[in-house]
């Protein structure tokens, strides 16, 4: 399946998975519960479950229900750590969530790899883009002010893990500068009780 977009960064290629991306995932990520504790998601087992949910989301492409789900490739080694996805919640709104190896934890890469692709997302009409992160995992946190988010709050108990745990969880935000002005201006507008 051809690539509908192709991202380049100075270390990264961001670019939709591809069926032979399974054992890169696997190894990188998937496998690793010290990468999964913080995600809604459970580690998967044996490169098998990698394989089937990769088949999933080669399905979605098809059918052009994840054109801005990356898989972040690292140049020197041209393998598979992690993926960048932008999640439709409403038509105007997306939901940007990661995961990366841990291998590869520090190093700035999730920003990098945002920052390449937000406008992208923006430029598709797309007015907000928010994230959330669970209590605990502040580094995500981090990620989301280096890109501009702005924190709007905790939600308690909203959230639940790949384990089943409740857990409260922070939601930022970040607006499309198309729209700046003009939400603000409402907001201005709004009838006071």
């Amino acid at each position: 399946m051809e690539n509908k977009f192709v991202i380049e960064t100075e270390r990264l290629i961001l670019r939709h998975l591809q069926e032979g991306d399974a054992e890169d995932m696997y190894k990188n990520y998937c496998s690793k519960d010290k990468v999964t504790e913080n995600l809604i998601w459970q580690t998967h087992p044996n490169l098998e479950a990698t394989k089937q949910y990769l088949q999933t989301v080669l399905e979605d492409y098809a059918a052009g229900l994840a054109d801005f789900r990356f898989g972040i490739v690292w140049k020197e080694t041209n393998e598979v750590i992690g993926v960048i996805d932008y999640m439709k919640r409403r038509d105007f709104i997306y939901e940007i969530g990661w995961v990366l190896s841990d291998e590869y934890w520090g190093r700035g890469i999730m920003p990098e790899a945002a920052k390449a692709t937000l406008q992208l997302v923006f430029d598709s009409g797309v007015v907000r883009i928010q994230a959330k992160h669970f209590v605990g995992n502040e580094k995500s946190g981090r990620v989301m002010q280096k890109i501009g988010m702005t924190h709007e709050g905790r939600l308690r108990c909203f959230g639940q893990d790949g384990h089943g745990r409740i857990r409260d969880t922070e939601m930022y935000s970040i607006i499309n500068p198309k729209y700046t002005n003009q939400t603000t201006q409402n907001n201005k507008n709004e009838v006071k009780e």
